[in-house]
């Protein structure tokens, strides 16, 4: 069963939410396609895959001119996978997102984190998905992840170090075919399907979670359960927006009419939707009970008041004529 939430953590949770909100108000009224460096941003590591009917190890990239002699390699079929974990280096970020022509407004919401999660079809050159990739909890944390994939290539770009994609870079040393054969947007597919299926056991922790919170409040109700409550309503509505939006963003890849994704790939994408709905039904199950913790931690404080006041009277009707008789 999941312990409950310590008051520091709830703290410093809400402060970091606090430290967002205030770093994202300072980029109002900035012209379009404006960069900003985050200030505490993660140090930048890049490693590019080049794989299709045969497939070499992932490499350490340091600059432009190693993507361009990976690409010079590529032959017809193949994938050129480009990860990017941690936004310091911004100068090496854009120029790589502007070799593969990126339009600048994409390369700014790539960039500056906190963006809404959403999807853009540019045409049939490249797919853009923004999601919040889940990172722990409870308490709940996420980073941003931009998944861009056109003919022939992948980019990915995380907020932070460490991924949920090694399960699909498992599969592609494994020697997938499918992942090697059908091509980009099947491997953007998986690597968004890979980030749904990550909720899934954040929500479990979070089910254990609402049940240890509603055992306490029958039995050991305490003053301070009603700030862990409204931290837990909290994490729940920024996992409910994290996932309304993606499932939106899912919809406009089904909808969109383009040639980078095929009929035969569009089942694929159906599928990430009808998880991002199983995904949203457990939040609001989760919510539901939530929001009724209140009314039974109240309940309970109450109930534990009455008894505390019928030991009192029935003392106070013993003593008092006791003491008006000995007066």
């Amino acid at each position: 069963m999941a312990t409950l939430i310590h008051k520091p953590a709830i703290v410093q949770r809400l402060r970091k939410i606090t430290r967002k909100r205030k770093h994202a108000r300072q980029h109002v009224g900035a012209a379009p396609g404006t960069i900003f460096e985050t200030p505490d941003a993660s140090e930048t590591n890049i490693r590019a895959q080049l794989y299709g009917t045969a497939s070499g190890g992932a490499k350490e990239i340091f600059e432009l001119g190693q993507i361009k002699q990976l690409q010079q390699q590529q032959a017809d079929g193949s994938i050129l996978w480009v990860d990017i974990q941690g936004l310091a280096n911004v100068t090496t970020i854009i120029s790589i997102a502007q070799h593969f022509n990126l339009h600048p407004l994409v390369i700014e919401d790539v960039v500056n984190v906190g963006q809404r999660p959403k999807a853009e079809v540019h045409d049939n050159d490249y797919v853009v998905v923004l999601m919040r990739e889940p990172c722990a909890g409870p308490p709940f944390d996420s980073e941003q992840l931009a998944i861009v994939f056109g003919p022939g290539f992948v980019l990915t770009f995380q907020e932070r170090h460490g991924d949920i994609f090694n399960p699909v870079r498992q599969r592609l040393s494994a020697g997938s075919r499918r992942l090697r054969d059908i091509g980009a947007a099947y491997l953007g597919y998986s690597l968004i399907d890979a980030v749904i299926d990550g909720y899934f056991p954040i929500l479990e922790g979070y089910g254990d979670l609402t049940e240890a919170m509603e055992q306490k409040a029958i039995e050991e109700p305490a003053p301070d359960m009603i700030t862990e409550i409204h931290v837990l309503k909290r994490e729940l509505l920024e996992i409910r927006r994290a996932l309304w939006s993606q499932r939106e963003a899912l919809n406009v890849l089904l909808r969109d009419d383009t040639a980078l994704i095929s009929d035969p790939l569009k089942i694929y994408f159906r599928d990430c939707a009808d998880h991002s709905f199983q995904l949203l039904d457990l939040v609001e199950s989760y919510r539901e009970v939530s929001q009724g913790l209140v009314d039974l931690h109240l309940s309970s404080v109450s109930n534990r008041m009455s008894e505390i006041m019928k030991v009192l009277t029935v003392l106070a009707t013993i003593f008092i004529p006791m003491t008006f008789i000995a007066g």
